[in-house]
């Protein structure tokens, strides 16, 4: 049995008619309950869209790959804090194609993203920065830099979504500050 705020939290992802609903909708999620319901949700629409029997419609591969973005990103995070702490590169076996190449992505820049985040948070060295935080920024600084497609409004709203759910409350404004100091340069694209 679905629990039902699950399968309306699905529903409601499959909705939404922008990158900026999808954001606010997982933003709120974080904030209310963490992220246990919005990865069940986009399980259950990864079911869906796999032929399995569950409460939802099938949801088309656009919005599936829309929502699909979302825990990527968390599961990207988890990743590059396991890196982190290993000081080894990423495991991104278990990621798809995009994850994988995020990962990839900050990992590879990583002394450069400290460079610029040492730069504009001058009270915190960024190797004193809990890792969780310090990953976060690598990774919504990379965003930032590399995927013009995307708002930079929902790359920080993202960023702060994973600092709350994985760090604490406090480590939400932080992100959002540092981001967005950063997000008023020139992007590409």
């Amino acid at each position: 049995m679905t629990d039902p705020a699950v399968a309306a939290l699905a529903l409601a992802l499959a909705g939404a008619s922008s990158e900026e609903e999808l954001a606010g909708l997982a933003r709120a999620e974080a904030d209310a309950d963490g992220t246990w319901r919005l990865r069940a949700a986009v399980a259950l629409l990864r079911a869906a869209a796999a032929g399995e029997e569950t409460p939802i419609p099938v949801p088309d591969a656009s919005t599936l790959f829309r929502v699909n973005r979302l825990v990527r990103r968390d599961e990207v995070l988890e990743a590059l804090y396991e890196a982190d702490l290993r000081g080894m590169p990423p495991d991104v076996e278990g990621l798809d194609e995009l994850g994988a190449a995020l990962a990839s992505g900050v990992w590879a820049e990583r002394a450069e993203l400290d460079e610029t985040l040492g730069a504009v948070s001058a009270e915190w060295r960024v190797e004193r920065m809990p890792a969780v935080d310090r990953s976060v920024l690598r990774l919504g600084l990379w965003e930032l830099r590399h995927r013009p497609e995307l708002s930079a409004g929902v790359i920080i709203s993202e960023a702060v979504r994973l600092a709350k759910a994985y760090s604490t409350m406090r480590s939400g404004a932080f992100v959002n500050g540092v981001l967005g100091r950063l997000a008023g340069e020139p992007r590409p694209g």
